[in-house]
């Protein structure tokens, strides 16, 4: 004698989808709050505060100005003689021991790349020029 057994059908699970909406909106707010987003503080200098006299020209004497210009082709020259970046800080150096009132002027081709005016400008910082004025090549 076969004894027959009937097979149950099992319903389908299912997942309740309702609340899913809610988590995924709390865990994106906490990670937004969590998180900790790095700021670029770009080149840390020190600008002169606002004058009466916008427009003043201040005089300076050829022997006290270093004139360092960055052309289209990121070559670098001070008063004319090229130089290599890694040389500039120890020049300044030397210039500035020999005249203390040295004003460093630093004229940047427009089509000169950011990376070496920032390499320049890390240059004259290291070799503690105080006084300076940056200024973009005419074409």
């Amino acid at each position: 004698m076969a004894v027959k057994l009937k097979k149950r059908r099992q319903g389908v699970a299912e997942i309740n989808m309702a609340s899913i909406s809610d988590i995924v909106f709390l865990l994106l707010i906490f990670f937004m709050v969590a998180t900790i987003f790095n700021q670029e503080l770009g080149l840390p200098m020190i600008l002169p505060a606002k004058t009466d006299a916008e427009n003043e020209i201040v005089k300076i004497k050829q022997s006290n100005i270093a004139d360092i210009k960055i052309d289209e082709s990121n070559q670098v020259t001070i008063d004319d003689m090229p130089i290599r970046i890694s040389q500039l800080k120890s020049e300044l150096e030397r210039r500035l021991r020999a005249n203390s009132k040295l004003v460093v002027i630093l004229s940047t081709h427009p089509e000169a790349h950011y990376g070496t005016m920032v390499a320049v400008l890390d240059e004259i910082r290291l070799a503690k020029a105080r006084r300076m004025s940056i200024k973009v090549l005419k074409v």
